[in-house]
């Protein structure tokens, strides 16, 4: 009784105040993803997907803790919202985790996550270097084959694009050299369409409705000349 009222008032903090990306390439890849993945999986009750908070997996030690960029988990509700994700609590760990790597999270990306991510069941693990500053391609995945990771070799359609396929997902991570830099896309296979940014259906709404008005107008003129 001592020991689960002990750990009852343990404080879990669900901030450090640290600012959510390094880059403004890693803060759109990373709004991206959660976007586009939380409007894919909009129909379906039990995909939760979230980021940048932290996730504990020690009930009663608050000190061992990581805050995975982007993370998919399946077969639990997706509301309500979770602070902090807590493996005792929700039953598992991520099914999927994204990291936005750089030179300077690198090594705890490939070392301390990558073993803790293994060893808690992570699926899949997807590194993501939007700048190109330390990855040798700039998306890596590992899935868990057994009780560890192995490195799924990326597709090549061309010179400039990588993409890696997730099978939990039914994704394809899309990884694209462009002018201005590394753009980070989710592409749907079954659908045959990339999944567009929110300023992306923003446009092809506002696109849409300029067309629809040219219609009626023209209708219009129609009425009034046959009138």
């Amino acid at each position: 009784m001592a020991i689960s009222q002990a750990k009852q008032g343990v404080h879990y903090p669900v901030s450090d105040g640290k600012p959510i990306a390094e880059t403004p390439e890693h803060v759109e890849a990373m709004l991206y993803l959660l976007d586009a993945l939380m409007r894919y999986f909009a129909e379906r009750e039990d995909v939760y997907v979230a980021g940048n908070q932290f996730m504990y997996w020690i009930e009663g030690n608050p000190s061992r803790r990581v805050a995975p960029d982007v993370y998919v988990v399946f077969g639990v509700p997706r509301r309500p919202w979770h602070p902090a994700w807590k493996v005792w609590e929700t039953g598992k760990a991520p099914d999927v985790i994204f990291e936005l790597t750089s030179r300077s999270t690198a090594p705890e990306d490939l070392g301390r996550k990558y073993r803790l991510y293994q060893r808690l069941g992570v699926k899949e693990y997807i590194l993501i270097d939007v700048t190109r500053e330390y990855l040798i391609e700039p998306v890596i995945q590992y899935r868990l084959v057994g009780q560890e990771y192995q490195q799924v070799p990326n597709e090549r359609p061309n010179d400039r694009e990588w993409r890696a396929h997730s099978e939990l997902l039914g994704l394809q991570v899309v990884v694209r050299a462009e002018d201005e830099g590394y753009k980070v896309r989710l592409y749907d296979p079954l659908q045959r369409r990339v999944i567009p940014t929110a300023l992306e259906l923003a446009q092809q709404a506002a696109d849409m409705e300029a067309r629809l008005r040219e219609l009626e107008a023209e209708l219009q003129r129609r009425k009034e000349g046959g009138a």
